[in-house]
């Protein structure tokens, strides 16, 4: 694989990734409005943190220059930290569910930092990605 072909797999995972950090943010604007259906936001977290495991192992495989090796790590790593905050983000679901309504903030707060960090590496990442496509 060229260095050009891994950047464009890299640029477009980093777009897959995107669209579901799109779909997560819509959780904490729900709850601030009181308007969560918890079963069907679970399900959804659910299949978001499948779709993340999904991306992970596809671009996982690939096999990138060793120029771009520290890029796939990276990357790979942020995609953890964002399965983390989903996690997260399900936990706190069911503690919500339990009526653990303690537990539960301190899930949702830890998600936030999760996503706050993902954040800050997303956007480096997509920095350096188009960096070395231009």
């Amino acid at each position: 694989m060229t260095k050009k072909q891994f950047l464009k797999k890299s640029k477009k995972t980093l777009k897959e990734i995107g669209i579901e950090l799109l779909i997560i943010r819509e959780i904490p604007t729900q709850e601030k409005y009181n308007s969560v259906d918890l079963e069907k936001t679970y399900l959804k977290m659910e299949k978001i943190r499948k779709n993340l495991e999904n991306i992970f192992f596809k671009y996982e495989k690939l096999n990138p220059p060793s120029k771009c090796k520290n890029l796939q790590i990276n990357l790979l790593k942020t995609i953890i930290i964002l399965q983390e905050a989903v996690v997260a983000i399900i936990e706190h679901l069911n503690l919500l569910k339990d009526g653990s309504n303690e537990q539960s903030k301190e899930k949702l707060i830890k998600s936030k930092e999760k996503l706050d960090k993902f954040r800050e590496n997303y956007g480096n990442l997509s920095r350096e990605v188009d960096l070395y496509l231009k």
